[in-house]
């Protein structure tokens, strides 16, 4: 940029300055730096307000512009502290400058001084995003009115500094607990995976069993994981997903083909956290897995049915039911010697849950448990 020409002096206050073409600059050297960036065709009314500044303790540096485009390259070439502008001008006026301000999306006090705005129109400025408006015949409510805005700019920009920190913060955690589940699943998966190469060795078939049981609980909470490190929220899953997922899975480990037993699911689409997720779905697993061993024997065909919903607020219910061969007349659920069972009675217990079974024509599980708000 070439030297701006020297238009001339000005003596005022102790004061000199100095007006160029480009901008007008005060020095001082006592006060707080202020940076103002000065809306204003009148050189006049500018110097009155600049001179009442320097009176309020500030050392200012400023640039004065009175056009859209001067008003552009102002915000977008410095850094400003406070703007400070007069309403109407021949062609700019103070809702087209804060209609800039507020597209640059700097937040930046905005205190209009003008000796011809009414009370109807500073209101509407106001509700626009100005701070404050002053008379031009009474400046003495400049300096209270720009300290103030100062210290709220301030406040707002620690606020800001904050909530990044936080949000940053956040993110990491997010980062950090996402690793977590990703690396829990695949331990859980080794697990299971060590298991099956493991029973290649056993020829004992009950002993096989244990093993494939063991396996399918394993991957059930792995599934767990998987979904949590998938899920955008983190600390809940979509419990529909998973439970076709997990039938799904069991059908395909018992080697069950879906022309041999129907699966009917009415499941709605809830959200559970971890800590209702694993056990209830170990539940699906046991109940599901009891079905596909011992409901239809001889391959018999027959049919699965799943309902899951919400009955009330943070309060579910979770029906599991077959149409084959049901319990011995003597059978006591709550005296089952069956561990799988047993796990369904703790796991119950666990979610602070009621179960009701009955095991004529089929069997059918409806347990009812709550949850905390999510």
């Amino acid at each position: 940029m070439p030297n701006p020409s020297v238009l001339g002096y000005k003596q005022g206050a102790g004061l000199t300055f100095l007006i160029t073409n480009y901008e007008l600059r005060i020095t001082n050297y006592m006060g707080i730096p202020l940076r103002v960036l000065l809306v204003e065709d009148s050189e006049d009314d500018a110097l009155l307000i600049l001179r009442e500044l320097q009176r309020g303790g500030y050392q200012v540096t400023f640039e004065r512009i009175d056009t859209p485009t001067a008003m552009k390259a102002a915000i977008a070439g410095q850094t400003w502290d406070v703007v400070i502008c007069d309403y109407s001008m021949p062609t700019f006026s103070a809702p087209a400058a804060l209609k800039q301000v507020k597209e640059s999306e700097l937040d930046l006090p905005f205190i209009i001084v003008s000796g011809t705005i009414g009370e109807d129109t500073a209101v509407a400025a106001m509700k626009a995003g100005a701070h404050d408006y002053i008379i031009k015949g009474n400046l003495a409510r400049l300096i209270p009115a720009v300290a103030r805005e100062l210290r709220e700019a301030q406040v707002r920009w620690e606020r800001k500094q904050a909530e990044e920190q936080i949000k940053a913060s956040l993110q990491e955690k997010e980062v950090l607990l996402k690793e977590i589940h990703h690396r829990v699943k695949n331990n859980l998966q080794i697990i299971s995976s060590l298991l099956n190469l493991q029973a290649e060795y056993i020829k004992d078939n009950q002993a096989l069993e244990v093993f494939k049981d063991s396996q399918n609980r394993i991957d059930s909470m792995a599934l767990i994981h998987e979904k949590l490190y998938q899920s955008q929220d983190l600390a809940k899953i979509n419990f529909a997903d998973y439970i076709q997922d997990l039938v799904t899975n069991l059908f395909y480990s018992y080697n069950v083909h879906s022309s041999a037993i129907t699966l009917k699911m009415n499941v709605e689409e809830v959200f559970l956290a971890i800590d209702a997720a694993i056990p209830c779905g170990l539940i699906i697993n046991e109940l599901i897995s009891n079905s596909l061993k011992y409901a239809f024997p001889q391959r018999q065909l027959g049919e699965i049915c799943i309902k899951f919903c919400s009955i009330e607020a943070n309060l579910f219910a979770l029906t599991i039911s077959d149409n084959g061969v049901g319990f011995a007349q003597d059978f006591d659920f709550q005296a089952t010697e069956s561990l799988g069972l047993r796990l369904v009675k703790g796991l119950t217990h666990q979610l602070q849950g009621n179960i009701d079974v009955i095991g004529y024509n089929g069997v059918e599980y409806k347990i009812i448990f709550p949850t905390k708000n999510l």
